[in-house]
């Protein structure tokens, strides 16, 4: 899954979508000058912590969804957030990821069988690309490797840290040609709010899980991360209290 920490990456600037103040901007593509290389701060931290060869991020096709991907990734307890739900709910973080754009950008609501059909592509991706590198890097990170060089080890190791960012990015974008229905800019927040948990309680109901109170600190952080403009009581009363069944006996 995406790790994120500052640093400076070669990014193409594009037009993104982002909460702000409860008011979406747009950034504009500003035109360069010959020879000038744009260089813009994004918070896209990979595996281990280490920032990624601008050279290779040159690659990835931009997009509105990775973009802003990168950018919520960086908000406050959003990082933990995402693994917590990741190992504990089994859940695909770039899916969260889209739930959330999907609701901010002003986008309908997910049904549960379009979600259901985005799984099969995604769960797939994740199961057959994603997961297994995942799987070798920590293999190389975490057992030792008698005979080997250590430095040789480790950039093997930051190939494959590339390679899983990579298959994320890929991911993205495969899931936003999939499903992109035509974005409401007039939307107000709220609803825009309202959509985005809307989409996480869908693909909720299409993991089987039942929330709790861990589940439900989870989306309080992303949604704060999203709407930065919005209140925390009014993210907390749209994601709502945990359902009586999970909630901790007294």
């Amino acid at each position: 899954m995406l790790d994120l920490q500052g640093c400076e990456l070669g990014l193409d600037r594009l037009g993104v979508q982002r909460i702000r103040r409860c008011v979406v901007h747009t950034r504009r593509t500003r035109p360069r000058r010959a020879g000038h290389i744009a260089l813009r701060r994004v918070p896209l931290r990979p595996p281990e912590g280490k920032c990624p060869n601008p050279a290779n991020m040159s690659d990835f096709l931009p997009h509105p969804f990775w973009n802003f991907s990168l950018e919520i990734y960086s908000g406050e307890g959003v990082a933990e957030a995402c693994l917590d739900l990741q190992e504990r709910r089994g859940c695909d973080v770039n899916i969260l990821l889209f739930c959330c754009w999907l609701g901010a950008s002003g986008r309908p609501t997910l049904t549960a069988d379009r979600l259901r059909a985005l799984l099969l592509v995604s769960d797939a991706w994740q199961a057959e690309i994603v997961r297994p590198l995942r799987s070798v890097r920590r293999l190389l990170k975490d057992r030792p490797w008698p005979g080997a060089l250590p430095e040789t080890v480790d950039a093997v190791r930051r190939r494959v840290a590339d390679a899983e960012l990579a298959a994320e990015h890929a991911e993205q974008i495969k899931l936003a040609s999939l499903h992109m229905p035509a974005a409401d800019r007039d939307r107000p927040v709220e609803k825009r709010l309202r959509a985005a948990v809307g989409n996480l309680g869908v693909y909720a109901v299409c993991l089987g899980v039942v929330p709790d109170a861990k589940d439900r600190a989870a989306v309080v952080a992303l949604m704060a991360a999203t709407f930065p403009g919005l209140p925390r009581q009014e993210i907390e009363r749209t994601v709502g209290p945990v359902p009586s069944s999970s909630a901790p006996s007294r």
